[in-house]
């Protein structure tokens, strides 16, 4: 059985080896004036600008959220409002006799419930007097 000396492959592997390796040195080295180039020619790395601008994308979402509701907020009130505009509209289009009989009407319900309030008003002075006297007695 013929086997392959250890010694030899290593020596066979090393140059591939100490290759790749100065490559990857040779890349780092690459990445790093890369990044300096760019951050004196921006002020920042580029690991700082995507958070930058990712802070400033999800503030952006934010502003955008805010101003949706507040438009929606909006709408809702201005849907109100031109609900109520059609109605005053409605009340001015009543002739000036519509309007005497509504007016009418009004005082006729307004004096029949302060008289009724007036006699609750009465009825209930009655009543704690009748109790104070009944008590002033009962005391006596």
């Amino acid at each position: 059985m013929s086997s392959f000396p250890t010694s030899a492959l290593f020596f066979a592997l090393l140059p591939m080896v100490l290759a790749a390796g100065a490559f990857a040195v040779g890349m780092e080295y690459l990445k790093i004036k890369v990044e300096r180039k760019i951050k004196e020619k921006r002020g920042e790395t580029t690991g700082e600008r995507i958070e930058r601008l990712s802070k400033a994308l999800k503030e952006s979402i934010a502003l955008t959220n805010e101003i949706e509701s507040e438009i929606q907020q909006r709408h809702s009130m201005a849907t109100k409002l031109q609900a109520d505009v059609e109605r005053f509209e409605k009340l001015a289009t009543l002739k000036g006799e519509e309007v005497e009989a509504v007016a009418q009407t009004l005082r006729g319900e307004l004096r029949a419930e302060s008289s009724k309030s007036l006699i609750r008003s009465a009825l209930i002075s009655l009543l704690f007097f009748v109790a104070g006297v009944v008590v002033t007695l009962y005391v006596a």
